[in-house]
């Protein structure tokens, strides 16, 4: 139990600013960073949940737009702007770099490029569209398990993936340390909120996360040798985007 709650706000710590008690007195090693991959989708569950609440209370007096635009807000805000940060970093390597080794090194600058500043706006761009029209449509599940099985989508990417930089970097302990057993687990948590929310929304969101990974993971090894964080955190940002506009086009039939 102890492992499982200490991999848990691992999860939870890494991928949103949101704090769960005594997380920061644990020592985490590489084996932990990549076995919290396992707890991914419940750290997606809790955005999900921050991000459903407060709509779903307001809904009846905010206007639809405006609401989209705050739980696209709310959706960077509780990640720090983390996956943004990897689209964006992506976009510009891709984008300005012809070879691997050149675009890693541009993925490393921490400045924001053209090509990396219009995929974020896109990017804000088709979530809000997304959003706007399920509000409309008064269709929460979505909302809730869009960010779970997103994480799922990068659990997916990362699994059995090597790591494109030679000298390290944040992505290598969780890639390096992974088993068979963390997607396996983050897959039946993902299904299992899937089943318990909309049950008719899990068997698609599933094959679309698998589409999603699969395409990043061929493109990551086409582009850059193989992944970093920053192909996960893209992975994350395109898979929201993907489930958000596939519900989105299928709401008149939920």
């Amino acid at each position: 139990m102890k492992n499982f709650y200490k991999r848990l706000t691992t999860a939870v710590s890494f991928l949103t600013v949101l704090p769960l008690p005594c997380s920061a007195a644990h020592i985490v090693d590489s084996a932990d960073l990549a076995r919290s991959f396992s707890f991914f989708p419940v750290a997606g569950l809790i955005i999900g949940a921050v991000c459903l609440i407060p709509m779903w209370i307001l809904h009846t007096v905010m206007p639809p737009l405006l609401g989209a635009v705050l739980i696209a807000t709310l959706l960077v805000l509780l990640t720090r702007g983390l996956h943004l940060d990897g689209l964006a970093d992506l976009a510009d390597g891709v984008g300005g770099g012809y070879t691997p080794e050149r675009r890693l090194a541009i993925m490393k600058d921490s400045r924001i490029g053209t090509f990396g500043s219009v995929a974020v706006v896109l990017a804000m761009l088709f979530k809000v569209a997304g959003l706007h029209a399920l509000i409309v449509a008064n269709c929460w599940p979505p909302i809730i398990l869009t960010p779970v099985f997103s994480r799922l989508a990068m659990v997916f990417t990362a699994y059995k993936s090597p790591y494109a930089r030679p000298e390290g970097g944040l992505g290598k302990p969780f890639l390096e340390h992974m088993s068979t057993h963390e997607p396996l687990l983050a897959a039946a948590f993902a299904c299992a909120f899937g089943l318990v929310v909309a049950p008719g929304l899990t068997l698609p969101y599933l094959a679309a996360v698998v589409f999603c990974a699969t395409v990043f993971r061929l493109l990551g090894r086409h582009w850059l040798g193989g992944i970093t964080g920053d192909v996960l955190g893209a992975t994350n940002e395109v898979g929201e985007i993907f489930l958000f506009t596939l519900s989105a086009c299928i709401v008149p039939f939920l």
